[in-house]
């Protein structure tokens, strides 16, 4: 059997590096993290396979949780995990993911430390919290990964995305905006869209404007997986100066054949000229994170751990996401190579794609 041959940036000789302690300092801390965005970034382009103009991917916010008994480590408290399937004494990291049709890695990371650990300083200070640290919901977490994270993004086309905790916040939403990331995100069917007398909500509005022979039913990428139907509409925007037609506002909806009553939520922002079967990709690929950090957890280990302290945290999380970048992105490189493809280039990219066929009639 051949020998299997590490290409430049982690292997064998190169990831030793990082467990030097003199990498560890408090102003060098951020330099794996830092490594290890790049290195994803880099490994995982597709080649403008992916449904986005020029297949750059998708860039994922999500959480997970982290059982954890006690209360002496940072962050420890009886809180909600959607990995964990309830409330359980756990620990929650906030995770931001990179998605392409090559595949998915966890790139960035932030500790959700609740208000019962902010506003007792004793409890920080064993746990090595700084007293700079103070309580930060976890939305404005995401925001800090994500400026770390735009400046090393592709030029091409790139969407953010994340599900409703950090959706339905307006100054999220905001933020986005304000980076020039496009997005999609899942929303409550509360959400405010339209201020219309009995079609404020999103989901009055679906209720009131969305017809049967308007769903269109798109059949899922993996033929094992379910297929969903969609309703999207382009909606005003009263905030966009007139003559700026360059960007558009969607709402999503989407339900199962088998039970149309039940819908999920999502409002979008990015370029006018973006089609349906774009949209409904971003929303698929927010389902990568999880992918993500099931190998993280899985195949290096970033569930398994018994530190205790704040930058105990930071430093196994850093290195299991290190090591799950490692896999992901051979991973990558050995199916373009099984493909008869060229190895997985290592620089940015101008390719561009057409778009796909735009939304229908706005509301």
């Amino acid at each position: 059997m051949p020998r299997r041959r590490y290409r430049r940036g982690v292997g064998r000789s190169r990831g030793a590096i990082w467990l030097r302690p003199a990498l560890w300092t408090q102003k060098k801390r951020g330099l794996l993290r830092d490594f290890t965005r790049r290195y994803v970034i880099a490994g995982l382009k597709d080649g403008g396979r992916g449904p986005w103009p020029g297949g750059s991917g998708a860039l994922v916010i999500d959480e997970t949780g982290f059982a954890k008994k006690g209360r002496a480590s940072a962050g420890v408290a009886p809180q909600y995990s959607g990995a964990l399937g309830g409330v359980f004494p756990c620990q929650v990291g906030v995770m931001a993911a990179w998605v392409t049709t090559a595949g998915q890695a966890s790139i960035d990371r932030e500790l959700y430390l609740p208000k019962a650990w902010t506003e007792d300083r004793t409890r920080c200070r064993a746990a090595h919290v700084p007293e700079r640290v103070a309580f930060t919901v976890k939305p404005r977490q995401a925001e800090a990964m994500i400026s770390r994270i735009v400046p090393d993004l592709p030029k091409d086309q790139v969407w953010g995305a994340a599900d409703e905790v950090y959706g339905r916040d307006g100054a999220f939403r905001a933020f986005l905006e304000e980076h020039a990331l496009p997005y999609v995100v899942a929303v409550q069917a509360n959400q405010t869209v339209l201020p219309r007398p009995g079609r404020r909500h999103l989901g009055r509005v679906v209720e009131r404007c969305a017809k049967e022979e308007d769903w269109i039913e798109v059949p899922a990428a993996d033929p094992a997986a379910r297929s969903f139907q969609w309703w999207v509409r382009r909606i005003p925007d009263p905030d966009m100066e007139a003559g700026a037609d360059d960007q558009a506002r969607w709402l999503l909806a989407r339900r199962h054949p088998d039970d149309p009553e039940q819908h999920e939520y999502h409002l979008g922002w990015g370029p006018a000229k973006a089609g349906v079967e774009e949209l409904i990709a971003v929303t698929s690929a927010r389902w990568g994170v999880e992918v993500a950090i099931r190998l993280a957890k899985q195949a290096a280990g970033m569930a398994d751990y018994e530190v205790r302290s704040l930058h105990g945290w930071y430093r196994h999380i850093s290195l299991a996401q290190l090591a799950a970048a490692f896999l992901a992105v051979q991973a990558a490189e050995d199916a373009q190579e099984d493909a008869g493809g060229p190895p997985a280039e290592r620089v940015g990219s101008d390719a561009g794609a057409d778009g796909v066929s735009g939304p229908r009639e706005p509301l």
